[in-house]
């Protein structure tokens, strides 16, 4: 039988390039979707052995990003995902694989990648494409902090307070804690993101669905 794939893009062109790409592998495209609500509703009651979704399509519910690939993995653990991205940060990247992503693809290669990444996860493979891959072989070699690591409630409260744009010492102020405290929290963020600099900081957290 045919490897049955779903793929999930808000762009019409990805959706017509890489149906056509998967077919012409002789891999059976059993439906399409254009966000994270038609996924979920199509995975109900339609079969299928692999999700290729885009990381972030428009929703008006918050059902995007990692919280889709957690609620993919949680409720249809026998289908197996692909994220297809734009995001080139060690620290999202390996979000997405914690959360469950067997394959990881990059959005700027050859659209017949997707059936390669598919056959693969479907066999139990991890797949990611050479330049993602590469990626996070470069910050395991360089941070001192494995990025990636979860971040703390506390942690993730103070990022989304200050990428939003508060200072240190309001976040302080409405928390009641010392401005010290605050700093640390953000710094141990920061390490297990691994981002060193604060002007890197809000893309990190809008690829990880933070803000």
């Amino acid at each position: 039988m045919p490897l049955k794939v779903i793929l999930a893009d808000d762009h019409p062109l990805v959706l017509v390039g890489g149906t056509l790409a998967l077919r012409n592998a002789h891999i059976d495209v059993v439906g399409e979707a254009k966000n994270a609500e038609e996924l979920l509703t199509l995975l109900k009651t339609t079969p299928c052995d692999v999700v290729i979704t885009d990381f972030l399509m428009p929703s008006e519910r918050e059902d995007d990003g990692l919280v889709l690939i957690d609620r993919l993995a949680k409720e249809h653990p026998d289908v197996a995902i692909v994220v297809l991205t734009m995001i080139n940060r060690a620290a999202a990247l390996n979000s997405m694989l914690k959360k469950g992503a067997r394959g990881i693809v990059d959005k700027r290669a050859s659209m017949d990648e997707l059936a390669v990444a598919a056959k693969a996860v479907h066999t139990g493979e991890t797949y990611l494409s050479d330049t993602l891959l590469d990626i996070l072989n470069e910050a395991d070699e360089n941070s001192v902090a494995m990025p990636g690591t979860p971040l703390s409630l506390r942690e993730t409260e103070v990022l989304k307070a200050f990428v939003n744009g508060k200072s240190l010492q309001e976040i302080a102020d409405s928390e009641g804690k010392s401005v010290k405290t605050i700093s640390r929290q953000k710094r141990d963020a920061m390490r297990k993101l691994g981002v060193n600099h604060d002007s890197l900081l809000k893309d990190t957290a809008r690829d990880l669905g933070l803000i």
